[in-house]
């Protein structure tokens, strides 16, 4: 993660900020990020729900059986 600095917002009449201005580095960045942190949460959802698996020695064994 990192942080944004030197943000634009764009404001209404009385001042309010309504959106943000962002470089399109920082944004990059920001949606890469965020990309990250969705596969860190689906791997640690596969994981907690996983069941069935196999070694290493079982999973060369079935594939050498298999082999035509």
């Amino acid at each position: 993660m990192f942080a944004l600095k030197n943000l634009d917002y764009v404001t209404d009449k009385l001042g309010n900020k309504k959106s943000v201005v962002l470089k399109v580095t920082d944004f990059t960045r920001m949606r890469e990020d965020m990309q990250d942190l969705e596969d860190a949460l689906e791997l640690e959802k596969a994981r907690k729900n996983a069941t069935g698996f196999k070694t290493w020695k079982d999973f060369i064994k079935e594939v050498e059986t298999k082999k035509v």
